[in-house]
């Protein structure tokens, strides 16, 4: 439990704590993700229902509870299945660095360096949008710092080819992002989508 939260302001050991360690991907599921996985939702949930998103001065727009929570489920059971297929996909992409990693060295390499990105979502809570924006970019800065430390330690290779597969890495997230943003409105276009109260 203490490496969750290691990482954060001892990067380099931390990491080399968890290769030494050798944690499987049940572990790393039970250790870290289950639970930093519900942040995002959770918060989101809270926002969305109670708080409302706000611009300028026009009312909040909410969505109904039911709403919310079948996009939070929904939410949930994305990151922790899309974690795994960004772990496979980095995984599958090793050996053009020249890396012998397991697939659970990639999949601790993903959690681990999405922890920033976890804690930011407590801000969802109360959505604010430049301040979220805001904080969101300095998670994700903290993010990519995190992989890029980590990647040379997980992966096992040197800090040259490192920075270029730490490269792939990001460029690989891009593109899921963007496939999930797709799906979300494959999804909305077929009538599963949020419901707003006014």
């Amino acid at each position: 439990m203490k490496n969750r939260f290691n990482i954060l302001y001892k990067p380099e050991d931390t990491w080399k704590h968890i290769k030494e360690k050798n944690f499987s991907i049940p572990q790393v599921y039970l250790r870290v993700l289950i639970v930093m996985a519900l942040l995002p939702p959770f918060f989101a949930f809270i926002g969305a229902v109670y708080s409302g998103w706000k611009i300028g001065n026009e009312d909040p727009v909410k969505l109904t509870w039911e709403s919310a929570l079948s996009i939070s489920i929904a939410a949930y059971l994305a990151i922790l299945v899309g974690a795994y297929i960004f772990s496979r996909l980095i995984h599958w992409m090793a050996k053009t660095y020249g890396s012998d990693a397991s697939l659970s060295d990639c999949f601790a390499l993903v959690v681990y360096s999405c922890i920033p990105l976890f804690l930011v979502s407590v801000l969802s809570a109360y959505p604010v949008l430049w301040l979220d924006m805001l904080f969101t970019l300095v998670a994700v800065a903290f993010s990519v710092r995190l992989l890029f430390l980590g990647t040379p330690i997980m992966m096992g290779i040197g800090d040259e080819k490192a920075f270029f597969f730490s490269n792939s890495i990001i460029t690989v997230g891009l593109v899921l992002v963007v496939a999930a943003l797709a799906m979300s409105v494959l999804f909305w276009a077929n009538g599963v989508g949020p419901v707003f109260t006014r």
